[in-house]
């Protein structure tokens, strides 16, 4: 215990000199035991109202945490606090495992309002923490949820649903990667579901949120198909777990989901902030459980990290620190993303130690409100909460971290440059390929001289409305149209004024119909529409529409002449018994019939 006193001084003392003054009084401590805590641990002397204490711990036992949790209630019955398992603790820039790391924030312009929350629908309980915690002057919210068996993305959407304005941060409770129970304990007790939440209430106190993940995107852009909530079924149609296995390969597929937390789900927000989905659990049917929810059509693609890239981020982002001059740093960072740096998570988290006193752990989630008012549940990232009562009119900078006339060289960080190019260079031949994929897939459905939907895809389609209409219960129609007396117009003028002939057609359709009615060239010179939610009467006057505007179309041909050409329709209605579009246009087909052979230019309804 000496020892761990000894550096925490010393650390202090170093903020002090590059200070001009402390508002907020930071003791950040590691204990090696619970017997160690019991021993050397004094809060009696905390003011309750404008005191806070976090506890990580790398104990995760169910008896171990009700002995801590019994220790610090005994020590100063009063006291708020807020605790919660750990999968390895964060302290001062650097990491310890299996053992209990303390914060204790005293602030002196900052009141403190603490609660437990519990509820089966966790939308309703993030409502609840805002309805009941949240008043006009709380700044932050600090949530420990636990990390198995509540739906933090749930929670999280709640509170936005009642305020997205205040800043919330926290983590998902660890237990050591085992996976098998979490817990998060306040004054009151120790809880294995739900949340425990501490808001700070003040005029005066400064928040400064950030996150850090560069984890790079891999392979193409897939959809989610089926999905939900925090569990996926299907990614482009194909079962989650034969994802991993076609993507990357039998050893990773065969052995999810620990085999694939190092790769995990990347999705781009609208605002640009890239959310992580991880998985935690493997199902039966192939499903998987992902830290955080998704939702059908979604654009994913597998990610992975480099060293390197993470790194050099993080260096970049901490420039971000110096203005805002913090009195104290939480870090709050993904398991995952401890098991992929190794050793290099100390290079990670050193530079905080350079600009405040910080503590934190690693998570199996982490919380994070971003800058235009959104909250997000975030995986494999690391997210900061800096908090500060010090007045921010006073300009502070670190001369010893941040150097503005340093000099660029041809030497330095190359191997960062060559990084981020070739990241760059294999993101950008993936776009491309899924650009000409979905070109040929456009050419492919569709018909080359008109660019209306070939026959294939026009049944293809059609089969799917057929489904609606029937679930529905909506009235879908069907044009079947041809070109009267088409056969002369080629024999007489050539095939390319024939050509001509059909594409103004096409655009005459097209011009006259709805957005929503499915038109293609079925055929030669005949075309077929389908038109949702549109009885046969409906029908009947698109229909007329079309064979008027046809009637008066002329189309300039060589040497000054003009043709014109007339169209016949047939009309018919999908019926609930229809099993496949063939039936409809086949009725559709018999009134075309009917039409032609009594006079042509004329639409008949069956």
């Amino acid at each position: 215990m000496k020892k761990q006193i000894t550096k925490r001084l010393f650390v202090f003392s170093c903020y002090q000199q590059t200070r001009r003054s402390f508002v907020i009084k930071v003791s950040n401590i590691n204990y090696l035991s619970i017997d160690d805590l019991d021993k050397n641990l004094n809060i009696s002397h905390l003011d309750p109202k404008q005191t806070l204490i976090q506890i990580f711990t790398g104990l995760v036992l169910e008896s171990e945490v009700k002995n801590i949790q019994s220790i610090i209630k005994n020590k100063n019955r009063d006291i708020i606090f807020l605790g919660v398992t750990t999968a390895g603790g964060i302290y001062e820039g650097s990491t310890n495992e299996n053992s209990i790391n303390i914060s204790i924030i005293e602030f002196e312009k900052t009141t403190i309002k603490q609660a437990y929350f519990i509820d089966d629908n966790e939308y309703n309980m993030g409502k609840k923490i805002a309805t009941t915690l949240f008043s006009k002057n709380t700044k932050t919210a600090i949530m420990f949820i636990d990390g198995l068996h509540t739906n933090a993305n749930d929670v999280i959407d709640g509170i936005s649903s009642i305020n997205n304005s205040i800043h919330i941060a926290g983590g998902l409770a660890g237990d050591d990667g085992s996976l098998t129970n979490t817990f998060i304990f306040d004054n009151s007790g120790v809880y294995s579901k739900g949340s425990v939440v501490a808001v700070l209430n003040s005029d005066n106190l400064n928040v400064f949120t950030q996150y850090h993940l560069n984890w790079q995107p891999i392979g193409k852009t897939m959809t989610v198909t089926k999905a939900y909530k925090n569990r996926l079924y299907e990614i482009d149609n194909i079962n989650a777990s034969e994802i991993y296995k076609k993507y990357l390969g039998d050893k990773i597929g065969n052995n999810l989901p620990f085999s694939a937390t190092e790769f995990p789900l990347l999705k781009i927000e609208p605002n640009g902030i890239e959310v992580c989905r991880v998985i935690t659990h493997q199902f039966e049917d192939g499903s998987l459980l992902t830290v955080g929810n998704l939702e059908e059509g979604d654009k994913v693609r597998l990610a992975f990290g480099n060293i390197d890239l993470i790194l050099n981020d993080t260096k970049e982002k901490i420039e971000n620190y110096h203005s805002f001059k913090p009195e104290a740093i939480f870090i709050y960072s993904c398991a995952v993303r401890k098991v992929f740096l190794q050793s290099e998570i100390i290079a990670e988290l050193e530079p905080f130690n350079k600009i405040a006193p910080n503590i934190g752990f690693f998570t199996y989630g982490e919380i994070y409100h971003h800058s235009d008012n959104k909250n997000f549940l975030l995986s494999i990232s690391l997210t900061t909460l800096a908090l500060s009562e010090h007045d921010n009119n006073e300009y502070y900078i670190d001369k010893n971290l941040k150097n503005s006339n340093h000099k660029r060289n041809f030497i330095e960080n190359k191997h960062y440059l060559v990084l981020e190019a070739l990241t760059n260079l294999s993101n950008t031949v993936i776009m491309e390929l899924e650009e000409a994929e979905q070109q040929l897939k456009e050419q492919a459905n569709k018909d080359y001289l008109t660019g209306l939907y070939n026959r294939r895809y026009f049944n293809e389609v059609a089969q799917k409305l057929i489904n609606i209409s029937k679930r529905e219960k909506k009235i879908f129609s069907v044009l079947m149209l041809d070109i009267d007396k088409f056969k002369n117009i080629n024999d007489t003028y050539g095939h390319i004024v024939g050509d001509d002939v059909i594409k103004t057609l096409s655009d005459t359709i097209t011009q006259t119909v709805r957005t929503s009615d499915i038109v293609s060239r079925y055929g030669g010179e005949e075309f077929a529409l389908i038109l949702p939610f549109t009885d046969k009467n409906g029908a009947l006057n698109i229909a007329e529409k079309i064979r008027k505007n046809v009637e008066n179309k002329k189309i300039n041909i060589e040497n000054g002449k003009i043709i014109k050409f007339t169209v016949s329709i047939g009309v018919d209605q999908i019926l609930n018994t229809d099993k496949s579009i063939d039936q409809a246009l086949n009725r559709a087909d018999e009134a075309l019939y009917i039409a032609k052979n009594t006079g042509r230019n004329k639409v008949i309804v069956n």
